[in-house]
């Protein structure tokens, strides 16, 4: 095999030319792709982190959105509850009032019947004594008078009277 000058020519240029490429072309070429590679590799790790971030926030406000129903639903709760508690406290307090109102006016009327029964047995005693009087002047005499008022004294004190 003869080596010929034109062919070790030609592999010295071709390796010249292959370090020059890739001293010039390839390198920066390969530095660019592994950066452009890496920018997309951190982008999809961003977008990756912002989709986990975005689920987790989801998944929080869900909670947090849970949790605010079930606290309305507890206040919604409580205060049906003490408004019923309201209301029959009122009730109570109504039917106690009432009690007391309806106790005190049987008790005026209770007031007011034995004030009428007292005035009707003092203008009763009154209008007997009265008759009792005029029958009396009119119709006994002094001896039936004294019997009459003895009789009385006996059956009253058990005795007989003295005249």
């Amino acid at each position: 095999m003869e080596l010929n000058l034109t062919f070790i020519a030609q592999i010295v240029i071709f390796v010249v030319m292959v370090w020059l490429l890739r001293r010039w072309l390839y390198e920066p070429l390969n530095n660019l792709m592994e950066a452009r590679a890496k920018r997309i590799a951190e982008g999809l790790a961003a977008a990756e982190d912002g989709a986990r971030l975005k689920a987790e926030a989801e998944r929080e406000a869900a909670r947090q959105l849970e949790e605010a129903r079930a606290k309305a639903h507890e206040i919604i709760t409580a205060a049906e509850r003490r408004a019923q508690e309201m209301l029959e406290e009122a009730r109570v307090r109504a039917r106690e009032e009432a009690d007391g109102i309806l106790e005190a006016a049987r008790e005026e009327i209770a007031g007011e019947v034995e004030k009428a029964r007292r005035a009707l047995r003092e203008e009763v005693a009154e209008i007997a004594l009265l008759a009792a009087e005029r029958i009396v002047e009119a119709e006994l005499s002094a001896k039936r008078h004294q019997e009459l008022i003895d009789r009385v004294l006996a059956e009253r004190f058990g005795k007989e009277g003295s005249h």
